[in-house]
C-alpha cells in the first residue's frame, strides 16, 4: 500500500547528499547577507528567484547560478558555522537522524580564511546543531573539478589534520566532463592510499562510463548516477558490490540529467537490487525538503513503507558515519 505523507514525516531518515551552499534557509540567508553587508531584494518572492534554480533550467550550469549569489555571504567563520547549524535545524523537521553535508573548502577563501579554519567553522556548526537538534552529522569535503589537481590535493591533506573533527569522506563536484576519474587519478590515488571514504558525483550529466570509472577509482557511493539508465548490464555488479547511488529526484530533473519520468531509472535500479537512496542535493536551490523528495518518489512509484525503510537502510549502511554513531543509531534503522 502506498505510503502517506504523515507516514513519510514519521519515518527516521538518513541523508547522504546535501550541499551546504545550496541548502541554507531564506531567513538565514537574510542574516548572512546582513553580516556581509550585502543588499538583498526586500520581497521574499524576489529573493526566492535569486536563490532557487528555475524549474526549467536549460542545463547544469543554469541550475548552479544561485550558488554564485550565495557564496559571497559564506566567507567568514561565523557565516559558515551558522550555515551548517541552519541545515541541521531544517533536517530535524524531516526527521533526519543522520546526515552528511558536503562543501568545497576552496570556495570560501575570498575573505582570507585558511582551509583548516573553513573546515573547523563548518564542523563547529555541526557540533552545535547536534547539540540542539536530534540529528547526527558529518562533513564531506569536495574538490571542485574546475580546479587543478594540486589545489584539490590540499583539500585531501586536511584529512590528516588531527585537530579537525567530523570529517567523514571526500567527493569531486562541479561540472562533469566525460572521463574525469582519469583526469583526477593522482587525487583519487591519494584518497585511496589514505583510506578516506569516497563518494563521487558521476553520471549526473556526463556519460555512464564515468560511473564505472568512479567505482574503479574506489568510490563506494555515486552522486546522482542517472546515466546508469544507459547501461543496465552493469546493474547486477553494482548490486553485488553494494555500490550505493545517491539520487535526488527534483534536482535530477532540474539539471536535465533526465527528461521524462519514463527515463528516470530510480525504480528500475531499486527493483534490480541496486542500492538507491533519496536525497535533496540542494534544499534551497531545488526548493525542496527530504519529506518532499520521499513523497515525490511515493507518487511516482506507489512505494510502500517497507520499500522506504529498505531505501533508508541502504543509506544507513552506506553512510560514512563512525562506528560509535552506527551503534547509537542502529536500532532505528
Amino acid at each position: 500500500m502506498r505510503i502517506t505523507r504523515l507516514e513519510i514525516e514519521q519515518l527516521p531518515k538518513v541523508e547522504l547528499h546535501c550541499h551546504l551552499d545550496g541548502s541554507i534557509a531564506m531567513p538565514t540567508i537574510r542574516r548572512l547577507a546582513q553580516q556581509a553587508g550585502i543588499e538583498l531584494p526586500v520581497s521574499d518572492d524576489d529573493l526566492r528567484q535569486k536563490i532557487t534554480a528555475p524549474q526549467d533550467a536549460d542545463n547544469l550550469l543554469a541550475y548552479l547560478a544561485p550558488f554564485d549569489f550565495v557564496l559571497p555571504m559564506l566567507q567568514t567563520e561565523a557565516a559558515l558555522e551558522l550555515a551548517a547549524y541552519d541545515i541541521l535545524e531544517q533536517a530535524q523537521k524531516d526527521n533526519i537522524r543522520y546526515m552528511e553535508i558536503r562543501f568545497a573548502p576552496t570556495l570560501h577563501t575570498a575573505g582570507g580564511l585558511t582551509l583548516p579554519q573553513i573546515v573547523a567553522a563548518v564542523t563547529r556548526g555541526l557540533v552545535a546543531g547536534e547539540r540542539d537538534f536530534q540529528v547526527k552529522a558529518n562533513a564531506l569535503l569536495c574538490g571542485m573539478r574546475h580546479e587543478s589537481v594540486d589545489s584539490i590535493l590540499t583539500v585531501v591533506e586536511l584529512f590528516a589534520d588531527g585537530g579537525l573533527t567530523h570529517l567523514a569522506g571526500f567527493d569531486l563536484a562541479g561540472v562533469e566532463v566525460d572521463g574525469f576519474p582519469e583526469h583526477f587519478a593522482p587525487v583519487l590515488e591519494k584518497v585511496r592510499s589514505e583510506q578516506i571514504p569516497l563518494t563521487l558525483h558521476a553520471g549526473e550529466c556526463g556519460c555512464a562510463q564515468n560511473v564505472l570509472g568512479a567505482i574503479k577509482a574506489g568510490a563506494s557511493r555515486i552522486g546522482h548516477g542517472v546515466a546508469l539508465k544507459d547501461i543496465p548490464e552493469s546493474w547486477p555488479d553494482l548490486a553485488a558490490n553494494k555500490i550505493t547511488i545517491e539520487m535526488a529526484p527534483t534536482s535530477n530533473f532540474q539539471t536535465k540529467a533526465v527528461d521524462t519520468l519514463a527515463n528516470y531509472p530510480f525504480k528500475k535500479l531499486f527493483d534490480a537490487g541496486v542500492r538507491v537512496t533519496i536525497n535533496t542535493d540542494n534544499r534551497t536551490v531545488s526548493d525542496t525538503t527530504l519529506n518532499d523528495e520521499y513523497e515525490k518518489i511515493a507518487d511516482w512509484y506507489d512505494l510502500s513503507e517497507t520499500d522506504f525503510r529498505q531505501i533508508t537502510r541502504y543509506a544507513f549502511e552506506a553512510s560514512f558515519m563512525s562506528q560509535e554513531q552506527r551503534e547509537l543509531l542502529a536500532k532505528e534503522f
